[in-house]
């Protein structure tokens, strides 16, 4: 592919890493908050970790590349990824259980006048808009960062179709939460903001079974 510029691909490595570990930090915020009895950020922000934590990934094993011993780290690599891609899709169906039960709970209460919606209002009706859509934000901004990076440091990646629709996938989850909870009333934003992590939960859920059966193939070759 030519000559890779290190300097470019170490920065979007590491602007990647800064994105899962955002999303991650605001999960322990989410978790902090609810303990707390306090306003939390949703999960929308928190589920984007699993498709940008398949994209992080990704952008592990292409560092492989830049490594001796080439033939050895892709078959080491493709038996580390059958594991965690059946892991991971364990997990993400776990969060995608968690996130439907969790929309209908919200649903449930809102629609049981008198009492359940009273119940509603008061676990959920006040949803922070304006911290969620500035962490997604920055979110986004940092996606966009860590894309010209990867441009910069080679034009070649981007011609790598399963990156580009894995990077795809991630600015989509992450507008698509942004949408959901900018979009309804303030009451209703726990509910649109758990329909997209639900989304970005299938989303993962989708590519992780695509990883393991790309993994299986390669393990037997």
């Amino acid at each position: 592919m030519g000559s890779v510029r290190i300097p470019f691909f170490i920065l979007a490595a590491v602007t990647m890493v800064l994105i899962v570990a955002f999303e991650l930090s605001t999960m322990a915020f989410l978790r902090n908050a609810v303990s707390a009895g306090e306003s939390a950020p949703g999960l929308g922000g928190p589920y984007l970790a699993l498709v940008d934590g398949i994209l992080l990934y990704s952008v592990i094993l292409m560092s492989l590349g830049h490594f001796r011993f080439k033939a050895l780290t892709a078959r080491i690599a493709s038996v580390v990824t059958l594991i965690l891609s059946f892991l991971g899709i364990i997990g993400s169906f776990l969060m995608i259980l968690a996130a439907f039960f969790f929309i209908i709970l919200m649903v449930g209460l809102l629609l049981a006048v008198p009492f359940g919606t009273l119940a509603y209002f008061a676990a959920f009706g006040s949803f922070p808009k304006t911290t969620a859509l500035a962490a997604l934000s920055f979110i986004m901004m940092l996606k966009l960062f860590f894309l010209v990076m990867l441009a910069l440091a080679h034009p070649g990646y981007l011609k790598n179709k399963g990156l580009i629709v894995l990077v795809a996938l991630s600015l989509l989850a992450t507008w698509l939460t942004s949408f959901l909870i900018a979009l309804p009333p303030g009451f209703l934003s726990s509910i649109t903001d758990a329909v997209g992590a639900l989304i970005t939960a299938i989303i993962a859920f989708i590519g992780l079974i695509m990883m393991f059966v790309t993994s299986i193939i390669a393990v037997y070759r």
